[in-house]
This record gives structure tokens, C-alpha cells and sequence, in this order.
């Protein structure tokens, strides 16, 4: 509830890193992701009836973007969503391309 109440009202950035290395031939991808999610002010009820419901204090930053944790922001922005989970996929997949593995090829 702590780290909820911090977050009230406040831009959060989260930094995901990725590296990739080809281990045939010792070619390397990396990338930092940033994320920001913007949270409401909250009052303590809603953060109380959000930990019931949802039971995030398992999770980085205590809340769940792909669940009702949406409730708790004003916005989010960044390119890739997937970072606030925590694998930025886009990314991972620009860095594969990069590396000559194709995620779509058959």
C-alpha cells in the first residue's frame, strides 16, 4: 500500500534493458526501454479496494497495467507496454531481425 501511496499523483518511469547475443558468431543487440505511467491522485479506499481485488503486491511497482490497474492511471506512455511487464517486445523483436532471426518467418 506504501509504494501505491507514492505513487499517487506522481510520473513513474520504468527502464527495462534488453541484450541479445548470437552465441555462432558473437554479434550483440541492446536496447533500454523507458515507460511512463502517470497515476491519479488516489485516495486510500481506492489503493485498500485495488490490493483486495487484485492482489499486486507480488508485482514490480505493486500494480498490474494489464488488469485493473488501468483504474489507477491517467495515462501511459512509451513504445512498447510490454516493458512495464517486463519484456519489451517490440524490441526483442527488432533486436532478433537485427540479428537475422525473423519472429514472423516460417
Amino acid at each position: 500500500m506504501h509504494q501505491l501511496s507514492l505513487f499517487s499523483g506522481q510520473k513513474v518511469e520504468f527502464i527495462t534493458s534488453l541484450h541479445l547475443t548470437d552465441t555462432s558468431n558473437g554479434h550483440t543487440f541492446s536496447s533500454i526501454s523507458h515507460y511512463c505511467v502517470y497515476f491519479r491522485t488516489l485516495s486510500e479506499a481506492e489503493i485498500i479496494r485495488y490490493i483486495e481485488l487484485e492482489q499486486p503486491l507480488n508485482c514490480a511497482g505493486s500494480f498490474k497495467c494489464e488488469g485493473l490497474g488501468v483504474a489507477l492511471f491517467e495515462k501511459m506512455e512509451g513504445d512498447d507496454p510490454n516493458g512495464l511487464i517486463g519484456l519489451p517486445l517490440i524490441s526483442l523483436c527488432k533486436g532478433l531481425r537485427e540479428l537475422g532471426v525473423n519472429p514472423l518467418s516460417v
